[in-house]
């Protein structure tokens, strides 16, 4: 029964620390790392969407598979 608290505890250290590559990008550096493209106006209505910010407004692309 104790191996089922230290597993717990575990696990919640490691989405603790996880919980950091879950923010939306913020720049375009940023958007690059996650996997996306800064658009100009809108991202494209064709199977992307936007997930984050790059700078001054302009959306963080990424493509999105159903």
């Amino acid at each position: 029964m104790k191996i089922v608290y230290l597993f717990f505890a575990v696990l919640l250290v490691v989405l603790q620390s996880s919980l950091g590559f879950m923010r939306a990008p913020n720049n375009a550096v940023q958007c690059k790392q996650a996997g996306g493209t800064c658009s100009t106006d809108h991202c494209p209505p064709t199977s992307t969407r936007a997930f984050g910010r790059c700078q001054q407004g302009i959306p963080c692309c990424r493509t999105v598979y159903d």
